[in-house]
């Protein structure tokens, strides 16, 4: 997977929780512009993986490459500096604090004080209806407002790769199109993104890539369209 265009490059990654295996010699790469998705069940490793990337998880056995660089066991405030944000599942707002406060927060380790103030006009662009609530507490917000909130968050740290952990979870269909037409503009934008769901219709509509992870290993891959006409995967994901 040493591929010139590979952005982010997994070789052979193994995590245990206590012993127990979560993730089996996973490999997977995310390529220069495209969308890569990972599709599973509950429980089958997604989430473990997007915080092994993201420094939160140490993995025992394989390599996390990120432009070439191995990024494997950084902590979760080197791989920001690196260039990787995760919008966590649950969104993880400061729930009290002022969506101004919380959105900065996403900016914390950057001095470059006007591309902070341009990238919150970007964000602001992008979820207009964040503009007029800046003063009003997270909490205030519906769910599809904070799931908005967590991922201008995570562009306040100008990304170049942007990873979102079950986004639609939770959110009504019109809400889901909504960010799910967020995420193509933004990777149109040129951050690349990972995105990882239990929504397949929405993960495979977005995908240039896809992958399958079923019991902590990858079972399949390839474009998203072709998953998408693959009858395991239409039985098993999306209900066909």
């Amino acid at each position: 997977m040493n591929q010139s265009n590979d952005i982010l490059s997994i070789d052979d990654l193994y995590v245990s929780y206590g012993g127990v295996p979560a993730l089996e010699g996973v490999s997977l790469s995310v390529r220069q512009g495209e969308i890569t998705t990972i599709i599973g069940a509950n429980g089958a490793g997604k989430t473990t993986l997007m915080k092994a990337v993201a420094g939160l998880l140490t993995p025992a056995q394989g390599k996390i490459r990120f432009h070439g660089q191995d990024i494997t066991g950084l902590t979760p405030a080197e791989t920001v500096a690196q260039g990787l944000t995760l919008v966590p599942e649950g969104r993880r707002l400061f729930p009290t604090m002022s969506i101004r406060d919380n959105l900065m927060s996403g900016a914390y380790i950057r001095t470059d004080k006007e591309a902070i103030q341009k990238d919150l006009e970007t964000v602001l662009d992008y979820f207009p209806v964040l503009t007029d609530r800046l003063s009003m507490p997270a909490n205030s917000l519906s769910g599809g407002q904070q799931q908005m909130l967590a991922v201008g968050r995570a562009l306040m740290a100008s990304p170049k790769l942007l990873m979102l952990d079950e986004p639609s979870i939770g959110l009504a269909p019109t809400i889901v199109e909504t960010i799910a037409n967020i995420i193509q503009t933004i990777s149109g934008n040129g951050v690349e993104i990972l995105l990882v769901e239990q929504n397949a219709h929405m993960a495979l509509e977005l995908a240039d890539q896809a992958y399958v992870l079923e019991n902590g290993q990858i079972t399949l891959q390839g474009k998203g369209h072709e998953l998408s006409q693959n009858d395991k995967v239409r039985e098993a994901y999306l209900g066909l």
